[in-house]
């Protein structure tokens, strides 16, 4: 069968005039293909699920596929991804697989690149499958790229699509009921099969669906609020453990959010149709000057001909109801952040950005300062644009990520001609309004929670025992100086702007708990000396919290004890620095050794090793 020209070239195959030589020798691409710069499993899946909803499929089933390991244990070791859109023709099927052979560069939609399913398909697996049909099942068509067969010298090719049966792992989806729906993907449709895959992460079924539930959730929340698509997540064939992917949204306005909450009840977070009276805790952020809580900022940016033209991006804003917040939501003197709905938050903390209604970015984007300051949380951003402004933004061809860096200094210093950063054509929007949503919470909160200075039960119980270490002010000092030095002493730790209420806190406390996102290669704890008090870091994206802490964690008396075992090591180790300067530079040293063991025993926890 006579392979396309066009697609050969793609894969690297194609000779120049007389030259004799590939451009691009194949055999010896395997690894760098596979080298394709997503960041997680999410990512790549969402790359798949892109290319669904732009087909126009309205149902999506992600099917995971179970198999053993070398370990013994079962592991997800296919993925299957079936969707009744459009289905393609058998001129786009041949080139599908090959890197920039899209047909959608009209920018009206999510695609753009053309590298889409070849890329995220190879940072998951060395072998794809696709098969598509347009008239029915009986026409489907597939092609395949195996990188294992390229690096041998078996595939030199993508060869001609070819009619082919759907595998029956995957067929009796075809036509599919459950209690409460019916699902036809006979007549179009398209299926992706990721085969061999040994880039998953989480590997086993149940996490992984939970991750991807909330992964594919929160990107395509739009598409899922406003029916567009359905995405269910089918494990192994199991009905019982099949989900349907609710929107997971940051702002938290959306009604069918997969976290809803109870004006009776604010203490706990329902699923949509758990119970009557749930809604959405948070609202539009409605102060003077913001009307509906969304703005349209006007933005200067290059068109393909170099010219200047103006766009608009929307900015919206939300803020968490009273009712959900405020001090008669809880009992008296306890912290929201404690509770099912701030503990949710804490991981939805950020802002949005949105492109052609999926989001592509989470971040914080610099654009404010969390240390320490998980009121954070309770407010929401997102940034839409369309994708006439790819450019200004600097959207990555992968939709992973944008270029919105803070700027400042000679990077603000331009010409009228030229196109400001977007960073600073937004920051006048966002910066202002931020603050002004913090300092409402503030409000609500009757100021009593500026720094989350809410005394928890372990601080308690420590300041207890601890009580020897607390200040004893010297005869020739006032308590009004050493409330000042220990503002200072906050000031230099990136507290802003404390009051002497605050700085009362800790004075009077021995230890301070944080929780903190300080990322992926972060230490699980660290600590530092702020006056006399220790404050301990917990690193909320760190793996020991993600598999271990975050689940014990809903016990508070667990909670407890583990705080209280985590300070009787570190406050130890701090003590040792008091009276010897050099001590620090030896317990970073020991410090750093704890981090990298722990790290390493996690890793192998996660992904353990066949020892025979």
């Amino acid at each position: 069968m006579r392979p396309h020209f066009h697609t050969l070239m793609i894969i690297g195959m194609y000779r120049s005039n007389n030259m004799g030589k590939s451009i691009v020798d194949i055999k010896n691409m395997g690894d760098a293909l596979r080298n394709t710069g997503y960041k997680n499993i999410e990512s790549a899946v969402s790359e798949i699920i892109d290319n669904s909803v732009e087909a126009n499929a309205k149902d999506i089933f992600l099917i995971l596929r179970e198999g053993i390991a070398k370990s013994g244990r079962k592991v997800v070791n296919e993925i299957g991804f079936l969707d009744n859109g459009d289905g393609m023709s058998t001129e786009i099927l041949s080139s599908c697989l090959g890197i920039g052979s899209s047909t959608r560069h009209d920018r009206k939609g999510m695609g753009r690149f053309g590298v889409g399913l070849p890329q995220a398909s190879l940072y998951a697996c060395p072998k794809i499958e696709v098969y598509s049909w347009q008239n029915g099942i009986k026409n489907a068509q597939k092609v395949y790229l195996d990188i294992n067969k390229i690096k041998d010298g078996e595939q030199t090719e993508i060869e001609d699509p070819v009619i082919a049966a759907i595998p029956k792992p995957y067929s009796h989806y075809i036509q599919y009921k459950t209690l409460s729906n019916s699902y036809d993907f006979s007549n179009s449709g398209t299926l992706v099969i990721w085969k061999k895959c040994d880039r998953i992460d989480p590997k086993t079924r149940g996490p992984l669906s939970r991750s991807l539930e909330l992964s594919l959730g929160q990107k395509f929340r739009y598409f899922i609020h406003d029916k567009i698509s359905k995405i269910r997540i089918i494990a192994d064939e199991n009905p019982e453990t099949a989900v349907d992917v609710a929107p997971n949204d940051p702002m938290f306005l959306m009604d069918d959010n997969c976290v809803l909450c109870s004006p009776d009840d604010p203490q706990h977070v329902y699923k949509p149709g758990a119970k009557p009276n749930i809604e959405a805790p948070f609202e539009l952020y409605t102060a003077k000057g913001l009307g509906t809580g969304e703005v349209d900022v006007p933005v200067k940016y290059l068109n393909k001909q170099g010219e200047i033209k103006t766009g608009k991006v929307l900015v919206r804003f939300s803020i968490v109801k009273d009712k959900f917040y405020d001090v008669t939501a809880f009992p008296k003197g306890s912290n929201p952040g404690n509770y099912a709905l701030g503990k949710y938050a804490a991981n939805m903390e950020g802002i949005s950005v949105v492109r052609a209604r999926r989001e592509i970015d989470f971040r914080r984007f610099g654009f404010y300062n969390a240390v320490n300051e998980p009121q954070h949380r309770w407010w929401g951003c997102e940034i839409i644009f369309d994708p006439e402004l790819d450019e200004l933004f600097g959207v990555a061809n992968n939709k992973q990520y944008v270029e919105l860096k803070k700027v400042d200094g000679a990077d603000l210093d331009l010409d009228e001609n030229d196109v400001p950063p977007i960073w600073a054509q937004l920051k006048d929007t966002i910066i202002p309004t931020i603050k002004a949503m913090y300092a409402q919470n503030e409000e609500t909160r009757n100021n009593t929670r500026s720094y989350d200075d809410t005394v928890s039960t372990s601080t308690n119980i420590i300041n207890t025992v601890e009580k020897d270490l607390a200040t004893d002010l010297d005869d020739d000092v006032t308590e009004k100086e050493v409330i000042e030095k220990c503002k200072k002493e906050m000031e230099n730790s990136g507290y802003e702007n404390p009051t002497d209420e605050q700085a009362a806190t800790f004075i009077n406390n021995s230890v301070k708990f944080v929780y903190a996102d300080k990322g992926e290669r972060s230490p699980a704890f660290d600590y530092k000396s702020v006056f006399n008090l220790t404050e301990i870091t917990i690193n909320t994206t760190h793996n020991f919290y993600k598999t271990f802490l975050s689940k014990i964690y809903p016990n508070p008396e667990v909670q407890t004890t583990f705080e209280l075992f985590l300070a009787s090591i570190l406050l130890s180790v701090a003590e040792t620095e008091t009276n010897d300067s050099n001590q620090r530079a030896a317990n970073l040293a020991l410090m750093y050794e704890w981090y990298n063991r722990l790290n390493k025993y996690i890793s192998e926890q996660l992904n353990p090793r066949n020892i025979q």
